[in-house]
């Protein structure tokens, strides 16, 4: 699909806006995901806590990665809407 700016050249404010409100569902969602997985792995191999808390911070660290693609990617989108 091809992006459509708005008149002025700007990127469309709702783009912008549905970019930056999926940061906040990122950082709830991948750790509670992480720490299924790690639950799963838990009952697997027995490592009781373990797993858990390994999955855990894999899920922080996901969304945090996630997170900082995302506001990578409104800069670039915002310096290209300057720039026209």
């Amino acid at each position: 699909m091809s992006e459509r700016p708005e008149k002025n050249g700007e990127p469309s404010a709702l783009k912008s806006a549905g970019l930056l409100l999926a940061i906040p569902t990122l950082l709830i969602v991948s750790p509670i995901v992480g720490w299924f997985a790690g639950s799963l792995v838990d009952r697997w191999l027995g490592w009781d806590p373990w797993g858990g808390i390994v999955g855990l911070m894999l899920g922080f660290a996901a969304g945090g990665r996630e997170t900082y693609r995302i506001y990578r990617r409104y800069q670039a989108e915002e310096e290209r809407g300057a720039r026209r």
